[in-house]
């Protein structure tokens, strides 16, 4: 079973972009908002098994520095 740490947030409760610690690994999950954008897509050529989101750019500052190693 995977434990995560909440790391950071854009909201304290509900579903929204958040950034999470897998303990253990040093290793992230981010939540966000799928990128469905045919573009972007085309351009990320991402493998089988791989998806991408966006998430806010202030999301990223808002992680504790001591997370990020």
């Amino acid at each position: 079973m995977v434990k995560l740490t909440r790391l950071a947030g854009e909201c304290e409760k509900g579903t929204c972009p958040t950034v999470y610690a897998v303990d253990g690994t040093g290793d992230l999950i981010i939540q966000g908002h799928i990128v469905d954008d045919p573009e972007a897509l085309t351009t990320l050529r991402l493998p089988t098994g791989e998806d991408a989101v966006r998430i806010p750019a202030s999301l990223i500052r808002r992680i504790p520095s001591e997370c990020l190693g």
